[in-house]
């Protein structure tokens, strides 16, 4: 029976007991049987002074001889027990303790520890190993190496080598987007830099991203050589006043020149030092833009080029072969809108009729079938047998293209394909601008009466003669119906006859290749008859800077050249002052041009363009009346050198009438009289 002094202990307190021997509570009759208990229970590897320190004995005498002891069996025991026990005396804690260190602690086999929440895993050689605890994402060379190592990577065909130079600065291929940029096709198998041409001396870009004058620029730059590399071609000039440097544009960044949004340009040595805000960061231009070129004279060296070592592409269709037409061909092989020339032939990319959503290669040509065209499309496709279509019509071959098409993309639910309002000409090519003006300059497609021109013969396609199959123009057929030119019975001089020659030798040999030849030398006659041809190639209607409406030369028009004829109605004088008042009544514009003192030619209601060149008293055109064929024509000839886009004027020379009748003159030139008349 404990009568005082009763130490009680948990159970969770004390961790060194086995599983039998805690229970809830446990009581101890004094320190000493507490320290026991503890040391009898721990692992003999813990030192003696670890359990001694378990109990810490307070003494209420001298503390000095008094050992003060804690028992501290675990971490969390000895943060949360504290025992307060009775002061004892020293001599006989010292007593207790010698009788413990003369006893052998027990020996007690320490249990494995269980592992929870670990599971036993399964390895095998096959078995992906787990990730690594942090991740470092490969960059795109090492995916690269690692998809080629394992041989599934499908590679395309190797490209060719870019050999196209730029005019300019004379590298190869297409520069870095801040600098050079990318190449600019200037004409066949000519091509400049994108930068190159933006950041050249007199060019200009226009609101739809048009570089102009880079032709001129680039005869200029023929002569002047870079100061950095020494070499021609060289058009980036210091904006400095004094300063002759000038770059190219690649060696302009080389040498850290400063570029300026207002399009200026200064050296290293001259770099303004208070406008750091209007320098460009930047050269890469990602907007579109073109070089402004005449696409009539490109497609034109195109078909001059004996080599077909270029070709023609608009859109998805590549020109292979123009074709041609002999003289007994022409009747047959054209329509009141299309030219159907013997041996023309295009490649063009579209749908495939078998495969859905794919495209697939179509080459259609047109060839004679008893005295007929014949239209072909064969269809090329990987994978896939040739299929070559025959018929009478451009629409009905393509036709049986465009059916089981339709059929097929509407099994696929994809887009629709209508093939009523798809047309054969179109597919074919014969709809393209630039084609429709390559057939109409063919030999002898002016003789067609019944076919609707729409752009006239071009000058500048000169296309060689057909070539007779029989290789004899005595073995081919005679066209039926053809009227023979007859001579007229005239008495000629030798100075004349001398003279027929002359210019026989000279039209055969071509203007192109004649280049003392001039259209001045040539006789009014063939003059006049060269213009009706050629007259809608010549000029082009705009807007006036003048006023209202104007004509513009729509390609480079020598001095003494018939521009155009001023047509309308022949009129008597009389009549004419009769329309001239009916005119003024109705506030209709009045367009009339004297023939001479009985006769005056009123194009208001029935005349040609020639009606809209306005007057200048600084003209660059002339309106004579030639006699032609023993008729009369009122024709505008050029009184100088005009340049492709100027606008036409001439002088109408208006009888000088008093202050009220005065009619106001806005040509804008500088020795304009004010007055027109």
């Amino acid at each position: 029976i404990i009568l005082n002094n009763l130490i009680r202990k948990k159970a969770s307190e004390m961790p060194f007991l086995t599983r039998e021997e805690s229970t809830e509570d446990h009581y101890f009759c004094s320190t000493d049987c507490f320290m026991q208990l503890a040391l009898t229970h721990h692992s003999p590897a813990i030192s003696q002074d670890k359990a001694a320190a378990v109990v810490d004995h307070l003494s209420q005498s001298d503390p000095s001889p008094v050992k003060k002891s804690r028992l501290s069996v675990d971490a969390d025991v000895k943060k949360k027990v504290k025992l307060e026990i009775k002061e004892e005396p020293a001599a006989k804690m010292e007593v207790n303790l010698q009788i413990v260190k003369k006893e052998e602690p027990s020996v007690i086999v320490k249990e494995k520890p269980k592992l929870k929440g670990i599971k036993y895993r399964v390895w095998t050689s096959n078995t992906v190993p787990p990730p690594m605890a942090k991740h470092k994402r490969p960059t795109d060379k090492e995916m690269t190496e690692t998809l080629f190592r394992m041989g599934i990577t499908v590679m395309p065909a190797k490209l060719p080598d870019d050999t196209r130079v730029c005019l300019f600065c004379h590298q190869v291929g297409d520069g870095v987007a801040d600098g050079p940029a990318r190449l600019l096709n200037y004409d066949v198998d000519k091509w400049v830099h994108l930068n190159c041409a933006l950041w050249s001396d007199e060019v200009y870009e226009t609101v739809n991203g048009a570089l102009m004058n880079v032709e001129t620029v680039l005869q200029q730059s023929l002569t002047a050589n870079c100061c950095l590399c020494n070499r021609a071609g060289a058009t980036l000039k210091c904006y400095k006043l004094r300063c002759s440097v000038m770059y190219h544009l690649p060696c302009a960044v080389k040498d850290q020149c400063v570029f300026y949004k207002n399009k200026t340009l200064y050296c290293n040595l001259h770099v303004p030092k208070n406008d750091k805000d209007n320098e460009l960061t930047t050269l890469a231009v990602f907007r579109r833009v073109y070089i402004n070129r005449d696409e009539n004279r490109q497609v034109a060296s195109v078909m001059h080029h004996t080599e077909h070592n270029n070709v023609m592409r608009v859109g998805s269709m590549i020109l292979l072969n123009i074709g041609q037409l002999l003289p007994h061909q022409l009747a047959a092989f054209h329509t009141q809108n299309y030219i159907y020339p013997i041996g023309y032939k295009i490649v063009r990319f579209y749908w495939s009729m078998r495969v859905s959503n794919k495209r697939c290669r179509y080459i259609c040509s047109i060839h004679e079938a008893n005295g007929r065209p014949e239209f072909r499309v064969l269809i090329q496709e990987p994978q896939q047998e040739d299929i070559e279509l025959r018929d009478i019509s451009a629409r009905s071959v393509w036709v049986r293209v465009l059916e089981p098409l339709a059929a097929l993309r509407k099994a696929s639910n994809s887009v629709q394909v209508f093939p009523r309002f798809v047309s054969g000409e179109d597919l074919f090519g014969l709809t393209e601008p630039a084609i429709v003006r390559v057939l109409e300059s063919l030999p002898g497609v002016e003789t067609l009466t019944d076919y609707r021109f729409k752009y006239g013969r071009n000058p500048l396609l000169e296309l060689p003669l057909a070539i007779n199959p029989s290789g004899c123009a005595r073995c081919e057929p005679k066209p039926r119906g053809q009227e023979k030119w007859k001579r007229a019975h005239t008495q000629r001089t030798t100075s004349a006859h001398q003279r027929t020659n002359c210019v026989a030798v000279s039209s055969a040999l071509g203007e192109a290749f004649s280049p003392y030849s001039k259209q001045f030398v040539h006789s009014k006659s063939s003059q006049y008859k060269k213009m009706k041809q050629e007259w809608r190639n010549n000029v082009y209607l705009a807007r006036s800077k003048i006023q209202g409406l104007g004509l513009y030369a729509a390609r480079d028009l020598d001095k003494h050249t018939m521009v155009i004829e001023y047509i309308g109605e022949l009129i008597r004088t009389e009549l004419a002052e009769s329309r001239e008042k009916q005119y003024e009544a109705k506030n209709r514009g009045i367009y009339m041009f004297r023939l001479d003192e009985e006769r005056v030619v009123d194009a208001t209601l029935s005349g040609g363009l020639a009606r809209y060149i306005n007057h200048s008293c600084n003209p660059n055109c002339v309106a004579e009346i030639v006699e032609v064929e023993r008729d009369v024509r009122i024709i505008i000839f050029a009184k100088r050198r005009i340049n492709r886009g100027e606008e036409l004027a001439y002088d109408y020379k208006f009888d000088i009438e008093d202050d009220q009748h005065k009619i106001p003159c806005m040509c804008g030139a500088p020795n304009c009289r004010k007055w027109m008349n």
